[in-house]
């Protein structure tokens, strides 16, 4: 019966084999993985998210999910599978991290209106402890069955060998990883060269700049049967068909609005002291210590506490929800009134944060490109050109002469040396750049550079011992410094192209905004642990995946190639186990990003 677990007497549930927080790529690529693998015919593996699942597919990309007709005005189930892709600035779906407490003081309230003062709101929505100097107010999580996966840009360049310099991995072996985990996507380079607007923002940079130094965006998408569409890959293709649909394999289970609130541990603290009548004290699960024994897990719908064993267990929440979640289990450094305990397990947990700066602009693409497209023999192919053509015929009244259906640009000036940033020139700033009636969307081209970032410890995020998020876990406070910026080249790269959009003029965004959040949970870059308590994947798993990956544009692909290969090691140890085994005290923690 729902409720009738409270927080301190949760209810006990079967075991499972793989423990699975977290619904993301990483999340996913385990999972596809050990079932792939396996030999045992009664695995089970568990999957949780804290979030709702939006889409019968486990973790589809929001830009290929259905939306109700009345939010659409339209019947045609066709425009209902592809809303995002007809209108981008109705994209997005972010809660930030951290928000510092706003000024309460409002000079035209009412005098009889109750009002705070001088003093701060507490609320769920804001940390009093966080110094707005040194947060990330762009920072944001996705909190739905897919994670980040359901509305990332799919971008998946192959990092320069300066981003992965210290890396462990030889240079043969990281891009082997790198094109399973491309296999997995579906990365793909050619989905865009059908586009009018694609090969005239390409060709416009080639002759800027060399044929060589301009290049297709790879990006994780496949093109339809109606080729004015895509479908972009999301944590459903990492899953493969086989498994995104719930309920399709019975040894997989996903659990929606389910939260991981940490694990009880050997040594979890108790109630009632040492004797037979005590308990766990589940609200100290951060003072634990010792194996790891349960999942600590609440059925936010229910309203029911779960206690869940198994054989393996894999954390995969994200930069932020994974230390989170590691940290309410008694990892990392804690705050005492003496001091930092030396002997924390994980005591780098949270340091070494990093993020991509962003310098951002939209433009209006020239006068002298559009008018009389049709005719730009040194811009346009025969084929591009005639279908402008074809549009100017069948719309005369129109003064634009590209196909309304035409799909955006996708192109990219990659990372070298002299330019040490990633490029992304397209269409598709879901979070910010909201064209509206503005402009024609067919001339409008944003453009993202995303700058390197060096690593310090001194950056870092911090969980409070006493305030929580709108999740009631530890609260996030974040601690961050300034990086340089590619600001002038960004401009340069722009005026090839048009003139700048009112109102989106070239500005740095809010730290944070890239989405490309890392930081460190390892204590030692190159040594991995294997204790009683807690190890990693393999050597190359925890290296590559926590060190030296950090300043790459989308963090999830080459961490998926890393943990695919690490994964193969336990599901060898799942195949060994005899059925029926009875589960040990303790089991491994992986934590996966």
């Amino acid at each position: 019966m729902a409720g009738t677990e409270t927080r301190g007497d949760p209810k006990l549930v079967d075991a499972v084999d793989v423990f699975i927080a977290g619904s993301g790529p990483i999340g996913c690529t385990f999972a596809r993985k050990i079932l792939d693998n396996s030999k045992k015919s009664d695995l089970t593996v568990l999957m949780i998210e804290m979030g709702s699942q939006d889409n019968p597919v486990i973790g589809r990309h929001h830009k290929n999910s259905a939306k109700l007709v009345y939010q659409l005005n339209t019947a045609d189930p066709a425009n209902q599978l592809i809303r995002y892709q007809k209108d981008i600035d109705a994209f997005g779906a972010l809660q930030p991290v951290s928000v510092p407490p706003a000024a309460t003081y409002m000079p035209t309230l009412g005098a009889e209106a109750w009002s705070p003062g001088s003093k701060p709101l507490v609320s769920a929505f804001n940390n009093p402890e966080q110094e707005p100097s040194v947060n990330l107010p762009g920072c944001a999580v996705t909190r739905t069955v897919g994670g980040m996966a359901t509305h990332w840009t799919c971008a998946c360049p192959i990092p320069h060998p300066e981003e992965r310099e210290a890396s462990p991995l030889p240079k043969e072996e990281f891009l082997k990883y790198i094109n399973e985990a491309g296999t997995l996507l579906n990365v793909n380079l050619d989905q865009y060269d059908l586009s009018v607007r694609h090969n005239l923002v390409k060709k416009v940079l080639q002759n800027a700049y060399g044929e060589d130094a301009v290049k297709n965006l790879p990006l994780a998408v496949k093109r339809r049967k109606n080729r004015g569409y895509v479908t972009w890959s999301g944590s459903d293709t990492v899953l493969g068909e086989t498994y995104s649909k719930n309920g399709s394999d019975k040894r997989f289970t996903l659990l929606a609005e389910h939260r991981i609130i940490g694990f009880v541990r050997e040594n979890s603290p108790l109630i009632g002291g040492s004797d037979k009548e005590s308990r766990i004290d589940y609200d100290r699960l951060r003072d634990g210590t010792g194996a790891i024994k349960f999942a600590y897990v609440k059925d936010i719908i229910a309203d029911e506490y779960l206690l869940i064993p198994a054989k393996y267990f894999v954390v995969a929440c994200g930069a932020i929800g994974t230390p989170q979640v590691l940290w309410n289990s008694g990892f990392g450094l804690h705050l005492y009134d003496n001091e930092n305990d030396p002997a924390r397990e994980l005591p780098a947990l949270g340091r070494y944060l990093t993020e991509q700066s962003i310098s951002f602009c939209q433009i209006v693409l020239k006068r002298k490109f559009i008018e009389n497209i049709e005719e730009h023999e040194d811009l346009l192919g025969a084929e591009h050109r005639g279908r402008c053509a074809g549009h100017k015929a069948k719309f005369p009244d129109d003064p634009i002469h590209i196909p309304f259906s035409d799909p955006e640009p996708q192109v990219t000036i990659p990372y070298t040396t002299e330019n040490p940033w990633h490029t992304q020139i397209h269409r598709d700033a879901f979070s910010y750049g909201d064209v509206g009636p503005r402009a024609d969307p067919r001339l409008i081209v944003d453009l993202r550079f995303f700058g390197r970032q060096a690593i310090y410890e001194s950056n870092y995020v911090t969980f409070s011992n006493k305030l929580t998020d709108i999740y009631g876990m530890p609260q996030p406070t974040a601690d961050a410094e300034k990086d340089s910026l590619m600001m002038s080249k960004m401009c340069e790269v722009a005026g090839k192209l048009g003139e700048f959009l009112p109102g989106s003029y070239p500005q740095f965004m809010a730290p944070g905004l890239a989405l490309h959040i890392t930081v460190r949970i390892r204590t030692a870059p190159y040594k991995p642990i294997k204790t009683k308590l807690v190890f990693d994947l393999t050597r190359r798993y925890s290296a590559a995946l926590f060190y030296e990956l950090r300043d790459h544009t989308c963090t999830h692909w080459p961490m998926m190639s890393v943990a695919a290969d690490g994964i193969m090691t336990h599901v060898e140890q799942l195949n060994s186990n005899p059925v029926g085994r009875t589960l040990s005290t303790w089991a491994p923690l992986v934590y996966a990003g």
